[in-house]
């Protein structure tokens, strides 16, 4: 029989996905999406920056567009900072 309770994931599983997305005001910016919306309960600032910052990576080897690869990138130095902001 299966109890409720909070689900344990591990360090390497990524609970995030990352997409680009582009409008007629900015240039850009990056949206995450939650797997599991309920794990967000679970999880600490540094885990959520932690979280976006390897769907960014994983986003990085299906981008096509040199623009969207600069806007990762970007976004990528912005969470490592941040997270060196929180340790």
């Amino acid at each position: 029989m299966k109890k409720g309770g909070p689900k344990l994931f591990a360090s390497y599983d990524c609970l995030m996905s990352a997409k680009t997305c582009k409008s007629n005001t900015t240039s850009g910016k990056v949206i995450y999406t939650l797997e599991n919306p309920e794990s967000i309960i679970y999880l600490g600032k540094k885990d959520i920056l932690f979280n976006q910052l390897m769907a960014c990576e994983k986003l990085i080897d299906h981008v096509r567009d040199n623009n969207d690869l600069e806007l990762i990138r970007t976004e990528i130095d912005e969470l490592k900072l941040m997270l060196d902001l929180v340790t």
